[in-house]
């Protein structure tokens, strides 16, 4: 360290360090000299906790840097055939025998995605301009056990119950986690292309014996309906959990040492990772017969009924009965679309908002539609109420089946008060029908005319036809903008999560903009994770941008506002920006990068 102007004759002269003084400083500045000759050794290693592993398991990759607590990242090698997820980082500062030693560690869980052997690493790290990289690891990846040990502490299944169903018929996919020892954290990654799917009740704990070994189960049940004919596949999946292991499970409390290996000071427990994979499941999708198929058939499938109900069976002419038409019944019936009958010349129908109810138990989806129509007779005498025909493809019985409401009538009486119209003279001004003269009593103030002049239909001239037009069609149109306008700015001052909604897609837009097209692949990757869960919680009203892929299903599935295609696609573009922050790839580029966080932003506002 070098400092400007005449150097003193004394390194004390003119001090105000005292003898007190003079003894913390010396320490200290041995301390720093010391620190100076560490910083300068600087090494940097990787390890694992394991080297050879199955596809259910996953494997602690750190990278240690020592001789400095304060490392920057890592920029971790391809791993393109492992799923990365980071465990955060650590650093340590010690002093032993007087010399000073400092380290930060970097964790990372890396699970296997296909099975082979890979060679990982190296990993670099830059500290001062000067790189350093790590020697490489070979970790072995071998294909779990085929058949089914239930022996086993903890082993999955997914079942589907019918594997070779119709278009849009109901299915149902179980996943069962088995398991005889306690777990946390458990997860579940399912995927499922072909297949519209809708959650149903639970998940459900059960207790069940297989090969007489009993088991806590934990089941997950998912509704699926194939959205077209032909094989589909239903990839494996992952289900991940921590196993609690107990530190000393055997070991006995011996008196004479109470804080020996049986303490109970000592018998804590620790948590193991694990990852177990589903079998993939194909489904041989059977298309709807083209055979009798009926014309008025509109892809309905499952086991339904209709009924129907009139709130009067007698009304006056001009006053209205409520029918009500209930359809309910197991299958897609989310996608029912009643057809409307012919009311004819003897009712004149009005329809309400149909409201729709849906129950969701562990193994299926049910539902029941209620329409409501307001009828209002024509003429006298008994009137028969069209019938309402529904048309379905049931899969147990292999055919289509129609189904009707049943026949009912409407009696419509004579109205009890019969207002007949009065015809009035224009020349003479008498009223034909009455029998006596209406006499005058007294002038009004302003003269009451009895002429039939005012009576005339005078005609507007056709130039000023528009002008008419104009001034009946602007007020009620400025009203009407006004109103909008007032209401759009109460909303955006009051309404917390409309204003953040409302601005979320041009505020994304711009920060994309200001993004550099050049640069660090893992620096970008890094903005757009950030400026995607930022738009996310904008239009989902949350608190933060800590939003996981996992979580983007769960929410912007509420409300069945988004399609699961761009679910997924939100999914897979996280998930891949949170890879590119730890291994880069020279085919990610910043500018293809931002192009596609445009696009699904563009996806995410159609809500396609």
């Amino acid at each position: 360290m070098t400092k400007t102007g005449k150097p003193s004759s004394s390194p004390f002269r003119k001090s105000c360090l005292g003898p007190a003084g003079i003894f913390l400083f010396v320490p200290a500045l041995c301390l720093l000299l010391a620190g100076a000759g560490w910083a300068a050794d600087i090494r940097v290693t990787a390890s694992v906790d394991k080297q050879e592993l199955t596809l259910e398991d996953s494997v602690n990759f750190s990278i240690t840097v020592e001789g400095t607590s304060k490392a920057p990242q890592p920029e971790l090698p391809p791993l393109d055939s492992f799923r990365v997820r980071s465990r955060g980082s650590s650093s340590s500062l010690q002093f032993i025998n007087g010399t000073q030693t400092s380290s930060a560690t970097f964790t990372y869980r890396l699970q296997p995605q296909a099975t082979g052997t890979y060679t990982v690493g190296p990993a670099t790290v830059v500290i001062g301009g000067k790189t350093f990289r790590t020697e490489p690891i070979t970790l072995v990846v071998k294909a779990p056990s085929k058949t089914v040990d239930t022996a086993k502490e903890v082993f999955v299944e997914l079942r589907v119950s019918n594997l070779k169903p119709y278009v849009q018929e109901q299915v149902t996919a179980t996943l069962r986690v088995y398991h005889r020892v306690e777990l946390r954290n458990l997860s579940a990654d399912l995927k499922y292309p072909g297949f519209r799917k809708e959650k149903l009740k639970g998940p459900v704990r059960i207790t069940r014996v297989v090969d007489g070994i009993g088991y806590q189960v934990f089941e997950i049940s998912t509704a699926l309906f194939p959205m077209s004919a032909g094989r589909i596949e239903i990839p494996a999946g992952n289900v991940e959990f921590d196993q609690v292991k107990p530190a000393n499970p055997q070991k006995p409390f011996d008196p004479f040492d109470p804080f020996g290996p049986g303490s109970i000071f000592k018998n804590t427990t620790s948590l193991e990772h694990k990852t177990l994979r589903t079998r993939a499941t194909t489904l041989q999708v059977q298309p709807l017969p083209a055979e009798n198929r009926p014309a008025d058939f509109s892809n309905l499938v499952g086991t339904f009924k209709i009924s129907a109900l009139l709130s009067r069976r007698e009304v006056e002419v001009g006053d209205t009965a409520t029918l009500t038409v209930t359809v309910s019944g197991k299958g897609n019936i989310q996608d029912l679309a009643l057809p409307l009958p012919d009311w004819g010349e003897n009712f004149k129908a009005y329809q309400d908002q149909s409201t729709f109810h849906q129950t969701h138990t562990s193994e299926a989806i049910s539902g029941e539609k209620v329409h409501t129509f307001a009828l209002v007779p024509l003429k006298t005498g008994p009137l028969p109420v069209p019938q309402m025909g529904l048309t379905y493809f049931d899969p147990e019985r292999a055919d289509y089946v129609t189904v009707q409401t049943p026949v009912l009538s409407i009696t419509a009486l004579p109205a009890k008060k019969d207002a007949q119209m009065k015809i009035v003279d224009a020349e003479s001004g008498q009223v034909s029908g009455m029998k006596d003269s209406i006499p005058q009593l007294e002038e009004d103030i302003l003269p009451i005319h009895t002429g039939a002049q005012l009576f005339e239909n005078h005609r507007l001239l056709p130039g000023s036809i528009w002008l008419y037009g104009l001034g009946l069609i602007v007020p009620p149109g400025l009203f009407l903008v006004y109103a909008w306008n007032y209401r759009h700015r109460h909303r955006l001052k009051h309404d917390i999560a409309f204003s953040r909604s409302h601005g979320a897609y041009k505020q994304a837009l711009n920060k994309l903009e200001a993004l550099p097209h050049e640069g660090d692949s893992r620096n970008i990757a890094r903005e757009l994770s950030l400026i995607i869960r930022e738009y996310l919680g904008n239009i989902l009203n949350l608190q933060g941008t800590a939003i996981t892929p996992r979580e983007v299903e769960e929410k912007l599935n509420k409300g069945n506002v988004f399609s699961m295609e761009a679910i997924e696609a939100t999914q897979k573009l996280l998930e891949h920006y949170e890879t590119l922050q730890y291994a880069s790839s020279p085919a990610d580029q910043p500018e293809g990068l931002i192009q596609e966080s445009r696009r699904l932003l563009e996806r995410l506002e159609k809500k396609s």
